[in-house]
């Protein structure tokens, strides 16, 4: 079993609670850099989501994983913004315009969710 599967097992375990980095490194005898190089890259292929509470991070699984993968399907992307938002050209993160600021994105997402 790697490291990313143990961190993802452990982060199962935890439920809706969640651990923290530093709980991570002392249930699974992991060094503190490889948890968090491995954290980082499961928070930006999406297999875990993280919540800041005071001066930590608390890491989850997201919500609806499973560990078979489902096909999205075009229709899944009815009614996002971004097909018709006028600042798409210059829209990215680290840009004054971005997806993970932009209002009607986060609207339509937490939208989508409820369906």
């Amino acid at each position: 079993m790697s490291e990313a599967d143990r961190i993802l097992n452990a982060l199962r375990a935890a439920g809706q609670t969640g651990l923290l980095i530093k709980e991570l490194e002392t249930r699974l005898n992991m060094d503190s850099q490889m948890v968090s190089d491995i954290a980082q890259r499961l928070l930006l292929e999406g297999q875990i989501m993280q919540k800041h509470e005071m001066e930590t991070r608390r890491l989850f699984i997201r919500k609806g994983m499973t560990d078979e993968t489902q096909r999205g399907n075009l229709s899944d992307l009815n009614g996002c913004p971004c097909f018709h938002c006028l600042k798409i050209t210059r829209c990215g993160v680290r840009q004054p315009d971005s997806p993970v600021t932009c209002r009607d994105l986060d609207q339509w997402m937490l939208g989508s969710e409820a369906t």
